[in-house]
């Protein structure tokens, strides 16, 4: 029979972190707003088209805040993809702000011609790089999936309807 003894010292109990999840839609129809910004961790300075529209909740279809999309580079093959590097900022009002960086993937649907496109990202890891207020100290991922319409795009237009799952953790040092 093994028995182990410790003093609250010598083993100290590690709490839980705390988690948020948050179910939200960014929804809209933008006009592209020329930025330069610098990232919150590189410190690289970034010119973007970004696209602010509202942020609302899942459950209650109530808006909450905003959400911005800059789209720092765009690749388009011509296999009727796209592949943005895009930076969100969420803005849920009176809680604070949730900042990631995504590699947006973005696939064309039939009728060709509407231009509207099925939008997905799938983080593997955090990419949550700035968080405000209520989220201070935590990481995780936002991840989504959604429609993009490029219909307009050509006035620097572009209409969303994007699901967002937000997951984070407070950071225990």
């Amino acid at each position: 029979m093994l028995i182990v003894s410790c003093h609250n010292d010598d083993c100290p109990i590690q709490p839980e972190p705390e988690i948020i999840q948050l179910k939200v839609i960014g929804k809209g129809t933008a006009v592209a707003q020329s930025k330069t910004f610098t990232h919150p961790i590189t410190g690289e300075v970034l010119e973007a088209d970004c696209y602010l529209m509202n942020l609302i909740d899942l459950d209650t279809k109530n808006t909450i805040g905003t959400l911005e999309d800059c789209v720092i580079e765009m690749q388009v093959p011509s296999d009727g993809t796209i592949t943005s590097r895009v930076i969100t900022l969420i803005s849920i009002d009176g809680r604070g702000t949730i900042q990631a960086e995504s590699s947006v993937f973005q696939e064309i649907q039939p009728p060709v011609q509407n231009l509207n496109f099925n939008t997905s990202y799938t983080p593997t890891e955090n990419n949550v790089i700035n968080t405000s207020f209520e989220f201070e100290g935590m990481e995780g991922t936002v991840s989504l999936v959604g429609e993009v319409s490029y219909k307009d795009f050509e006035e620097g237009i572009l209409t969303f309807n994007n699901n967002f799952t937000i997951e984070l953790k407070k950071i225990i040092e």
